[in-house]
């Protein structure tokens, strides 16, 4: 597998893609990753990088998101691609569909049916959607459809969520989710960072519909928050509290939910970036900027003792993490690059929800939706 990743910050979309196209031009790619900040969801982004790749059996799969990742660093403003070529030893296939708000179900399940049609399994897949599908539905297809480790996340905006694109070849799109399969000879690890302090005691779930919780533990939900930190339930506190959930069917299966900061202090209710189902348990957990710096290198750390020496690298983190951490974002990428090259090829975006699946020794749990996570895909030689 060879890789090679760019980022520019050029105001013209179509010389912005250019530039890009250039860059990845003697690389050949089969596949190209583009993510870029919302300023640049315009369709001659895409024709300036197929006009400079010179191909149009290139597959071009990303998206925008609250600006974006690449291997020099973090940016609010610009695009990034990460291009990968395995010299014919995997096979791409790239499937999407539209109207997610009619029939999601039955259009992801014929989704999942052109990807198997062959028999072939996948061995990766990797998932964009728009970020006004709840992540809980996105959490339930992936369980019922995918058996197979997916990572991905919500495209969005600068963290206003008002509108987000997706590229999928020389198309830019919304209301749609696409997912690109890789079959055949693919060495890949998926690491997860989502560990924040627990504070107080567990609770249950009584009363919730979709991403608004009424009752945890026989009173509002407010009110649970409040007896487990010791504090008033603040609009400040967007970013720094989550709930970490537990399905009791899977209670290794942690997975966190960042607070919406529009909770109903009349109702006693709080809303969540994905919704929790009846039944789970939830602990309050406070997010630490130095402990979340610290972990990233861990992750990296980690990878690095078990012999993992990545050509390339591809990073989903939620930009609740970009906004707590402001300029130390720059350190979810620079653990990769300190740890295994300053050249790695590196590209990713701040999403507004991710996908992915925890590890479990050799193996990997089931795929989930997270909030406030840091997804990390190291693509081996």
């Amino acid at each position: 597998m060879r890789a090679v990743s760019f980022s520019t910050l050029i105001v013209d979309p179509y010389r912005a893609g250019l530039a890009l196209g250039e860059s990845l031009a003697a690389l050949s790619p089969e596949v190209v990753f583009l993510f870029s900040s919302k300023h640049f969801s315009n369709p001659e982004l895409l024709e300036g990088l197929y006009d400079a790749l010179e191909r149009d059996d290139v597959i071009v799969v990303g998206n925008s998101g609250d600006g974006f990742y690449e291997t020099v660093g973090a940016s609010d403003y610009g695009a990034s691609v990460l291009g990968l070529n395995s010299g014919g030893k995997v096979r791409w296939q790239l499937e999407q569909i539209a109207g997610l708000d009619v029939d999601l179900d039955r259009k992801f399940e014929q989704m999942m049916d052109r990807l198997s049609a062959t028999g072939e399994a996948p061995c990766l897949g990797f998932l964009v959607s728009d970020f006004r599908v709840e992540g809980g539905r996105i959490d339930a297809l992936l369980r019922k459809w995918v058996g197979f480790p997916t990572v991905g996340g919500l495209a969005t905006d600068d963290h206003r969520q008002v509108c987000c694109a997706l590229y999928v070849n020389r198309e830019v799109t919304s209301d749609a989710l696409f997912f690109l399969a890789a079959y055949g000879d693919l060495r890949f690890t998926i690491a997860l960072e989502n560990t924040q302090r627990a504070v107080g005691r567990a609770g249950l779930v009584e009363i919730s519909d979709a991403t608004e919780i009424h009752r945890i533990d026989g009173r509002s939900a407010i009110a649970f928050v409040e007896r487990e930190t010791g504090k008033p339930l603040l609009h400040t506190d967007r970013g720094v509290l989550s709930v970490q959930v537990s399905d009791p069917e899977a209670p290794d299966e942690k997975r966190l939910r960042a607070i919406f900061e529009d909770f109903s202090e009349h109702s006693g209710s709080i809303h969540l970036f994905g919704g929790i189902d009846q039944g789970h348990s939830v602990q309050i957990c406070l997010a630490s900027p130095e402990d979340m710096v610290a972990k990233v290198q861990q992750v990296a750390e980690n990878e690095y003792a078990r012999g993992r020496r990545p050509v390339a690298a591809l990073i989903v983190s939620c930009s609740g993490r970009k906004a707590l951490l402001g300029t130390l974002i720059e350190h979810e990428i620079s653990a990769l690059t300190r740890i295994f090259s300053p050249d790695l090829p590196l590209a990713g975006f701040p999403s507004a929800g991710e996908i992915g699946p925890l590890r479990r020794g050799n193996a990997y749990t089931r795929n989930l939706f997270h909030n406030m996570t840091y997804v990390l895909l190291l693509i081996e030689d």
